[in-house]
């Protein structure tokens, strides 16, 4: 065989190689593209929550961090700004990128969109198709005029509702269904309706709940202290709601009599209620029993002093508390007058005190931080102070001298270490 017919078999054996290499490396592209696709289609499609003004238009807004970074770069290194805008780098974060939510059930989710849409236009929202509902989310516009209409339209219904629930009218009690109602309590739902005998059964085991009169023809709010006796109010004494012990002697139960202690104010977020501390006597030994500081611990109370003659339901604090974690400007003043309107609207009487609720809500609060130190919890953090601050006192340097130099008594401290300037 030549030189010229070995070089021209050489050749074809080679292109023929190097056309099995290119058609593996199709096939490879093919098989890549095809696992791409069918992976896309079974991945959830991804939802970007966008923020919108009250009459839909979009809000083009960057992070804090961004706006921060923004003001501090200086004006050597603009030029490299405009080259990063002109080639973005593909990895970096863009600071306008909108938050995406690709939720791992995207039927459950499209439900939740389709409730939460409901409950904001009020017209029961119904979509045949996922598209249809995410459709309508993008109209915020139409949604809130659709619920404007709405409740407008209902307006009149609600009214009448409103005023027949407090039509008085001739009612049995629910409790014994044979006698007149004359008492409604709004805390004893399903069932509110009670006649006089009743309501002394109930609520001389709950003295706390809100009760109105039906004796005069229309509705009128009964403090904790007054009862229905033979279609006129009378006052009795009810006790503050704390355990008592089964037995306080050596004496038979039979002997224990049950009777009014000192007054005491309870302070609950319903507001003041004039109460009286029980009090358990035995007739046979004399023995008397009466609950103090410990007792009302026990019960989820707080004094306002160890000699007691306001207390606290521990609630009052912790929900004082989270109202000045959410609004770290708000007043104690302004938390206590609301307490002081439910009052009023209750039918009860008194005010609170500032003075002693402050005094009495950082002690709660100090052994709160005792409690947690001793039980490894995760310390305080300050939600008015980081990471961005959110509560500043513009005169805080006129009260800090103000505090300084006052003729008055310097309190210590709760926490060791620490000094209080006002």
């Amino acid at each position: 065989m030549s030189d010229s017919e070995l070089q021209n078999l050489f050749s074809r054996v080679d292109n023929m190689a190097v056309q099995q290499e290119v058609n593996d490396v199709l096939q490879g592209v093919d098989d890549l593209i095809a696992v791409v696709q069918n992976e896309q289609a079974a991945a959830p499609p991804t939802m970007r929550w966008k923020k919108r003004t009250s009459d839909g238009n979009l809000i083009h807004a960057r992070p804090r961090s961004a706006r921060n970074q923004s003001n501090q770069v200086t004006a050597g290194n603009s030029s490299g700004l405009q080259q990063q805008k002109t080639h973005p780098n593909k990895n970096a974060p863009d600071s306008n990128s909108e938050v995406v939510f690709a939720p791992d059930n995207v039927d459950g989710f499209l439900r939740d969109l389709q409730q939460s849409l409901s409950d904001a236009t009020g017209d029961g929202v119904e979509s045949p198709t996922p598209q249809a509902s995410l459709s309508a989310s993008l109209n915020w516009s139409t949604r809130k005029s659709n619920s404007s209409e709405s409740w407008k339209a209902a307006r009149p219904r609600l009214v009448n509702t409103a005023l027949a629930r407090e039509n008085v009218g001739t009612r049995k009690c629910q409790q014994c269904w044979r006698n007149l109602a004359v008492v409604r309590c709004r805390d004893c739902l399903p069932r509110p309706l009670f006649c006089a005998e009743c309501d002394v059964v109930m609520h001389t085991r709950h003295p706390l709940h809100n009760r109105d009169a039906s004796t005069l023809g229309f509705f009128q709010p009964l403090p904790p202290t007054t009862t229905v006796q033979d279609m006129d109010l009378c006052q009795c004494v009810r006790y503050v709601p704390v355990e008592i012990p089964h037995q306080i002697c050596g004496c038979p139960t039979e002997a224990l009599r049950l009777k009014p202690g000192k007054a005491v104010a309870v302070i609950t977020m319903n507001g003041r209620h004039e109460l009286s501390m029980p009090e358990l006597a035995c007739e046979v030994c004399k023995a008397t029993w009466t609950a103090g500081v410990d007792g009302i611990l026990h019960s989820d109370y707080w004094p306002a002093t160890l000699n007691f003659a306001t207390i606290y339901e521990t609630d009052v604090f912790a929900s004082f508390e989270e109202m000045k974690m959410a609004a770290p400007g708000l007043s104690c003043q302004a938390f206590l007058k609301m307490l002081d309107r439910r009052t009023a609207r209750f039918g009860r009487t008194g005010k609170i005190s500032a003075d002693a609720f402050t005094k009495s809500f950082f002690e709660w609060e100090a052994v709160q931080y005792e409690m947690d130190n001793i039980c490894k919890e995760e310390p305080f953090t300050c939600p008015a102070c980081s990471p961005d601050m959110l509560a500043v006192s513009v005169d805080g340097n006129r009260k800090h001298y103000r505090f300084k130099n006052a003729s008055r008594a310097e309190e210590q401290a709760i926490f060791d270490g620490l000094h209080r300037e006002g």
